[in-house]
């Protein structure tokens, strides 16, 4: 993790297994774990494609998509800068790009990142600052009015009161009618809940973060679906929702199509049942 301490990961109290909480030896800063999304530009490039990195190239690439000319785009916990490369080629048109990260060494990482897109494309098409922070305490004061907030795969790796702090910063920093995507696992059960992942530290409900969104000014203007659940138990929710004919569908394309882009799409349409969550929401007028 070029550097990132490694630090005490069971920062929630009253574990009743090891499962529930951050596993040992997860980079970590202070309460908060700073291990990285897989970056699936290089996985990709060397032929490994996982759910996961199909995941976030679509929620990176659905962000990008959506960004209107002129727009002050606010990258929170923004780790290697992974949102840029889908920004540089199909947001150019945006005014600004502001990341925000608390671990130095991703900053770096997102620096190289820039570089070489700089290299490619003969330049930033936009103004671009990289800020080391704590997203859950002050904000840096150049971090002012943002019109689209990007908080993708790292909502997790904030203890639960510092992830409230976080949105509650973010909502403050949004424009009026401001947009917010925030993505995270959605994992059954009461809290302290059995981690999906133990790189994480405190992972959410919906109908949780539902409540808490709501309480920081967000409005929920969109859920879609980003892991899937069990293939029967999508298949079964595709019937439920669409009639058989979607089942069949789905049925037929899983003999063809390879599961980590079927299911990726497929889990877009079931959110209810969904293990990963993209929230787009709005900052209420």
């Amino acid at each position: 993790m070029g550097g990132v301490p490694v630090g005490d990961p069971l920062s929630m109290a009253a574990q009743p297994g090891a499962e529930y909480g951050t596993r040992p030896g997860t980079p970590m800063i202070g309460p908060y774990s700073v291990n990285q999304m897989d970056d699936f530009y290089a996985a990709l490039a060397v032929g490994q494609v996982k759910p996961t990195g199909i995941m976030n190239y679509i929620q990176h690439l659905y962000v990008a998509e959506r960004c209107a000319p002129g727009e002050h785009l606010v990258d929170v916990c923004c780790g290697r800068g992974l949102q840029l490369p889908v920004l540089y080629r199909y947001a150019p048109h945006i005014g600004a790009y502001t990341g925000l990260d608390i671990a130095a060494p991703h900053l770096d990482e997102a620096r190289r990142r820039i570089r070489q897109l700089n290299d490619h494309y003969g330049g930033c098409p936009f103004s671009l600052e990289l800020f080391e922070c704590d997203v859950a305490g002050q904000w840096p004061e150049q971090a002012a009015t943002f019109d689209v907030a990007v908080y993708t795969s790292a909502f997790e790796h904030l203890p639960r009161e510092q992830g409230i702090a976080s949105l509650r910063n973010t909502a403050a920093a949004l424009a009026r009618g401001g947009r917010l995507y925030l993505s995270t696992p959605n994992t059954p059960g009461r809290p302290p809940r059995r981690l999906q992942h133990r790189v994480h530290v405190y992972e959410w409900h919906h109908d949780e973060l539902a409540g808490v969104l709501a309480e920081t000014g967000l409005v929920i203007q969109e859920v879609i679906g980003l892991l899937p659940p069990p293939a029967e138990d999508l298949a079964a929710a595709l019937a439920s929702g669409f009639g058989d004919g979607a089942a069949r569908w789905y049925e037929r394309l899983r003999q063809i199509i390879p599961a980590p882009f079927l299911d990726a799409v497929a889990a877009a349409a079931v959110p209810g049942i969904a293990a990963e969550l993209l929230y787009v929401c709005t900052r209420r007028a």
